[in-house]
């Protein structure tokens, strides 16, 4: 879950992040940010986000002045102390609206709340993309894109354009060769097929195709660990089942 923090006070900006770190540990922060005019400068080029958690009364204004003056990409959780905004929150894509000092409890309900909301979605956007044409394909049949759905878009990955598939909390995710990362609706057995030869499941948890891979290492185990073309948290190693399989598909 991509979250973006609009919030001038340090404490309460730390403690959602902890807060929402501990109810969904898939929450990643992308930014925190602490003045309508530092979030009117972020969301001009924002990444790709989920959802979107602000404070109303900044130090230079309130965030309903940022919201007019961009298009907002995620929808929008308003954190205040203040009940007296709850109209014009709404008016400006509010998802929730909580009263400081927050709980975890009211955390948990809005956290509820956007899953329901994206799961009601991504259905209906799913159903619609099931409608439509299928994706060309390639001679041997395979398709040559992806669709993913990321908020209110629907967007067509090139399986060309696709550097690794990974396992993180129960949730499938391709990431580009460009550091882009969506949510799928496949398990990684379904991605493993659909991917073709030019992909290799390593273990468990990655695939990865291979211009993604730039070295190898051994390990005193046999173990091979792999370092890539692209930036990826988490080590990725080969288990010595693997490696002559792995070695031959990295020969091509």
């Amino acid at each position: 879950m991509r979250t973006i923090i609009i919030e001038d006070e340090d404490l309460t900006a730390e403690d959602l992040a902890l807060t929402l770190k501990r109810l969904e540990p898939a929450t990643h922060l992308c930014a925190r940010l602490s003045s309508v005019k530092e979030a009117i400068a972020y969301f001009e080029n924002p990444p790709e986000i989920d959802i979107i958690f602000s404070d109303i009364q900044l130090g230079d204004g309130e965030s309903f002045d940022i919201f007019k003056a961009v298009q907002p990409q995620a929808p929008i959780v308003f954190c205040t102390a203040y009940n007296q905004y709850m109209l014009e929150a709404f008016q400006h894509f509010g998802l929730d609206y909580i009263l400081k000092p927050f709980s975890d409890e009211s955390i948990h309900r809005t956290l509820d709340k956007y899953r329901m909301l994206r799961q009601t979605f991504n259905k209906s956007a799913l159903d619609m993309v099931n409608a439509v044409d299928q994706p060309a394909k390639l001679p041997d049949g395979r398709k040559k894109s992806l669709i993913v759905i990321h908020g209110d878009k629907i967007i067509p990955i090139q399986l060309q354009d696709i550097a690794l598939c990974y396992i993180e909390y129960e949730n499938v995710f391709v990431k580009t060769h460009t550091g882009k990362e969506y949510i799928v609706n496949k398990s990684l057995e379904e991605m493993e097929h659909l991917l073709g030869a030019d992909f290799f499941r390593v273990n468990r948890q990655h695939i990865l195709k291979r211009d993604t891979i730039a070295f190898a290492n051994m390990t005193l185990s046999r173990k091979l660990v792999l370092t890539l073309h692209v930036e990826h948290p988490i080590k990725i190693s080969v288990s010595k089942e693997k490696y002559h399989t792995f070695i031959q598909w990295l020969e091509g």
